[in-house]
């Protein structure tokens, strides 16, 4: 039977903790919606409208049988990833971008103001744990990802008429379970 009320937008939960939040990696994870996490996961801000993208992505070889015909496929690699875009510039959705030690910084002094300072290069970002928070009224969508590392920054534009955004692309990695990514939700309605 169809249900209306089983539609879910993908909202950010941000009120209170952020949508996005990271953590070093074997941070314990939550394993509700609604449980608060751990205060070593830390906010990196707004995202941008285009929210959160998840994609899973399976390379497969066949078996064939004798006349050609495929009878199996067998999994070859399996890569979750997801994508965003930071909205906000601060210093954890630059440690997002960057990677946590390419970025520094140097609080106000009498001439100036507080300043951040982030480097690119030929090194690897850290991988971490990572809570993606979303909510659709009483809904709460929890996604999970105990090990995650960004693998791919985007272009940044710096334009007048729009806002400086920082896309990244996160690549998953099995956990001790063998699952890369858990997706948890909550309907929002209590048992009496």
């Amino acid at each position: 039977m169809v249900n209306a009320q089983n539609v879910l937008v993908g909202a950010p939960d941000q009120k209170t903790t952020g949508a996005i939040l990271s953590a070093v990696l074997e941070t314990e994870l939550p394993t509700s919606p609604l449980e608060t996490p751990d205060p070593a996961f830390q906010s990196s801000g707004y995202i941008s409208e285009s929210g959160l993208t998840v994609t899973p992505e399976r390379s497969t070889s066949s078996i064939k049988d004798w006349s050609g015909a495929i009878i199996r496929q067998l999994l070859e690699e399996f890569n979750g990833t997801l994508a965003w875009e930071h909205l906000e510039t601060n210093k954890q959705s630059l440690a997002t971008y960057f990677g946590d030690d390419n970025v520094t910084v140097a609080s106000a002094t009498a001439e100036t103001g507080e300043q951040m300072t982030a480097v690119l290069g030929a090194f690897e970002l850290p991988r971490k744990s990572w809570l993606f928070r979303i909510k659709d009224g009483k809904k709460r969508v929890l996604i999970k990802v105990p090990d995650g590392q960004v693998t791919e920054q985007g272009e940044v534009s710096f334009i007048k008429t729009g806002a400086i955004l920082w896309p990244v692309t996160l690549t998953t990695y099995p956990d001790s379970e063998g699952n890369n990514i858990y997706i948890i939700t909550d309907d929002g309605e209590f048992a009496a």
